[in-house]
Order: structure tokens, then sequence, then C-alpha cells
């Protein structure tokens, strides 16, 4: 189905990989959607220790290294690498190879560690296959994607993309670059591009509201804001159960989680509507 591809063009901390497993999470267990996450990022451990504890994420390690040079033995991107070199569509084989978090609904490709520039570029060729195999398989294919226009690869993954999650921050420099790019690069003009405030401030003069206004939106721009709680789980390997305990139907409207848990509906909501537009328009 759609796949959706979370990217920014700011090096600077822009909360791009947290907001994706908020609203990955959130869909997953509130819509009943079926997910997958692919993480593009080389070397980066955010998503994984968001859902699995370190003690975790070291076993599974140790056990990848366990079985490493075995005949047919892989695990996540390296081991679909080897079936999709194959010439196989690889769609309905994807969920041996990932992590789960809830069965059957969402599920994760995490960042691979290369081991040579020769073993980056192989797994770097692989993911824009991997993508396209999984999207007739998934309602959604949400994709973490490193930062920036300048690699050929990001380029390629930003023009497969059915709808592109502007990450930006309520720095002015964002949302100036917002404008420019989308007044400039061919990739930005298509209509499928949604604009998400990460660690956004509500007391902060650029409200969502003035920012629209800023950057010629005609609605508000979604956001996802600080939460104590979130954050911490996300540090913890604890945002599978946090979904399931502050769900829609369980949560109090006197809790602290209220807010965060509306803003992130509220994202989610935006962002099922920009991929029915973006379809529509095909």
């Amino acid at each position: 189905m759609a796949i959706i591809t979370f990217w920014s063009n700011r090096k600077k901390e822009t909360a791009q990989t947290l907001s994706l497993i908020a609203l990955a999470s959130y869909l997953a267990v509130e819509h009943n959607s079926r997910i997958l996450v692919v993480d593009l990022n080389f070397n980066d451990t955010t998503l994984e220790r968001a859902y699995w504890t370190d003690r975790e994420v070291e076993n599974r390690k140790a056990l990848e290294l366990l079985n490493a040079g075995k005949v047919d033995i892989g695990t996540g991107i390296d081991g679909l690498s080897k079936l999709i070199a194959s010439g196989r569509d690889i769609g309905d084989q994807i969920t041996n190879y990932s992590r789960v978090v809830y069965r059957g609904r969402l599920e994760t490709i995490p960042s691979y560690k290369p081991t040579s520039i020769e073993d980056r570029n192989r797994i770097m060729g692989t993911y824009r296959d991997l993508i396209k195999f999984a999207s007739p398989h998934y309602d959604h294919v949400f994709v973490d994607s490193p930062k920036g226009t300048d690699s050929e690869w990001v380029n390629e993954i930003l023009n497969l993309s059915d709808v592109i999650v502007f990450n930006l921050t309520q720095r002015l420099s964002d949302m100036e670059e917002y404008i420019k790019l989308k007044n400039e690069n061919p990739i930005f003009k298509k209509g499928n591009v949604l604009p998400l405030i990460g660690r956004y401030d509500r007391y902060s003069k650029y409200t969502k509201k003035n920012i629209a206004r800023f950057m010629g939106e005609k609605k508000e721009i979604p956001a996802i804001s600080y939460n104590t709680l979130f954050f911490e789980a996300a540090n913890e390997g604890q945002i599978g159960t946090y979904f399931l305990k502050f769900r829609k139907s369980l949560i109090s409207s006197t809790d602290r989680n209220v807010g965060f848990i509306d803003e992130v509906e509220k994202a989610g909501e935006r962002l099922i509507l920009k991929v029915q537009e973006v379809a529509m328009m095909r």
C-alpha cells in the first residue's frame, strides 16, 4: 500500500525517528493497521532501543554473531538482501526477517551496522527493492530516511514514496528551508508532502497555526510534542507497552499523557488523510 518516508533536511535534531515511532505505534494499535518500519540509517540504535531493552538488543546481536557465516542464515536487512539477490519477490518473507513489536500489526527492520564500505553499499542497494516488495503486503511502509538530499540514493527513496513527512522544528530557519524546497526542488512539488513538527513546544510563539500561516499551508501543521513518559519509554525499550497502556479507550481524561496521545491521534489522522488525498491524485 502506501510508502511513507520520514525525512528532514537538517542535521540538527528534529525528533524524526521518535515522531515516526509514535505514529507507527499509534496507528498499529488504534487503527489495526499492518505496518512495516524500515530504518535506512546506518549504526543508529534509536528504533531498536525504543521497543526493546538493552539486554534484548545485545542478546539479538550475540545470536547474529553466533549464526554468522552459516548457510542460509541471515537476519534483518542482511538476510533479505540475499533473498532479493536471488531475484525472488520476497514480500511474503519479510515477516521472517523482521523484528515484531505487535504481531500482525507492527514489524521493524532496524538500522544496519555495516562491516565495510562494500558491505554498506550492498545493503544500500537493497533498500529500494525491499520497500517496493513490502508495499503490497502492508497497509503502510514507514521509512526512516537519512537527512538531506546530497545522496542520489536518498532522492530515489523520496521519489518512490507516496507521502513524504517533512520533519521540522519551530526554528525559523526550518520553516524558510521548507518554503525554499517546496518552491525549488521537484521532489517536493508533487503535492505529497506533509510537514510535521517534532518536539513541539506549545508555549512558543511559533504555534502550529502560525507556522502554517507562515509556510502558506492551508491546514494547521500536525505536531508531536515533548512528553516525558514517552521519551523515557523510548530510552528504556518500553514504547510497545506505552501505546498499549495509554490506548484511547483506556486513558483517563485527567491523565498527564492524554494531551500527547490526542496530539499523536490528530497527526495520525492527518497522515492517513494525506495518503488518501495522494491516492486520489493518481
